[in-house]
């Protein structure tokens, strides 16, 4: 087994992009693992063994500090750019990671019924999403947008934050995502494929989430 050194952060190149670029990073925040250097930076295992509830709790609690300072900060590039989506967005599946950030089902059942927990997994998808410019609370799109306060072209991670919130029961806010990929894919006309480690191969976020519908219940 191989020693990784998971990071949120792109490189400080990449980090330091202009904000009158509209380019998006090179490779997928949600897949493409993080380089550089950052507060939540630490040596893990890549095996088929789960990262361990605690850990991933705690991963989640540092991050959506970030997230609240992002946000309170207008700095929209910030959520655009750094990897966070393993431990914010929790789901069931194996990912670019093996089974590190995997949901067990004895987990997952476990999470679902800690209030606190469901209450910042909800604000992190929140905040998240407002950096698209997407109010989930309301399902629409702020009237008032910063340049940068936009879809940031990654299907995985709106994949991962929708699936996510199905599987903790969040139906709200899953539908407000949904109806957010619907417009991006339908208005924007934008493919919303992604590379899926689970289907290895690409994968669409609509029909993805259509078929976790039918076959599993949250």
């Amino acid at each position: 087994m191989s020693q990784i050194r998971f990071s949120n952060r792109l490189s400080n190149t990449q980090s330091k992009e202009s904000t009158s670029s509209s380019q998006p990073p090179v490779s997928s925040p949600g897949e493409g693992g993080g380089d550089g250097e950052n507060e939540i930076t630490e040596t893990l295992t890549k095996s088929n063994r789960f990262i361990g509830k605690d850990k991933l709790v705690q991963q989640m609690d540092d991050q959506l500090k970030q997230f609240e300072e992002w946000h309170k900060n207008r700095d929209w590039l910030a959520f655009h750019h750094h990897h966070y989506d393993w431990w914010m967005f929790p789901i069931d599946e194996i990912s670019s990671r093996g089974t590190t950030f995997q949901l067990p089902d004895d987990v997952l059942k476990d999470l679902r019924q800690d209030e606190i927990f469901i209450g910042k997994l909800r604000n992190g998808v929140r905040l998240m999403v407002a950096s698209w410019g997407w109010d989930i609370d309301n399902s629409k799109y702020f009237d008032e947008c910063d340049g940068k306060q936009k879809w940031s072209h990654w299907p995985v991670r709106l994949y991962k934050a929708g699936k996510c919130m199905w599987l903790f029961q969040q139906n709200d806010y899953y539908q407000s995502l949904k109806k957010l990929a619907e417009d991006i894919k339908n208005r924007q006309k934008e493919k919303l494929d992604y590379f899926s480690h689970t289907v290895n191969g690409k994968a669409d976020v609509l029909i993805q989430w259509g078929k976790m519908e039918r076959l599993k219940s949250p």
